[in-house]
């Protein structure tokens, strides 16, 4: 049975660029299938190009399903992942403040 979580973004700029690969790559290491909604959109978790159609910003709020044999697993994984990156757009545009390991979702609610 599929296990599905509200989350907020808590990074800047959100899954995009980096913080966006490394998400991919880590759900990659496991078996089970990850779906992500952003609104009306819907993007296959372990894909970076269709991770970026959908634009998971700082502070979106996603759907998160996933389905396979290690979903549990992969989901409370997901919702402890730390990855460097920004805690704000004034962050990211101050050369002399740099990234740092930070939780990247909030949880939202249980589905």
């Amino acid at each position: 049975m599929p296990v599905s979580k509200k989350l907020k973004i808590l990074i800047y700029p959100g899954l995009h660029a980096r913080p966006g690969s490394e998400f991919v790559k880590f759900c990659q290491q496991f078996e089970s299938d990850v779906e992500i909604n952003v609104g009306d959109k819907s993007a296959n978790g372990k894909s970076l190009l269709s991770l970026f159609k959908i634009e998971p910003k700082q502070f979106s709020v996603i759907d998160l399903k996933i389905s396979g044999n290690d979903e549990d697993q992969l989901m409370n994984n997901l919702i402890e992942w730390k990855t460097e990156a920004y805690g704000s757009k004034e962050d990211f545009d101050n050369e002399n403040i740099e990234e740092e390991s930070l939780q990247v979702f909030e949880l939202i609610q249980d589905e």
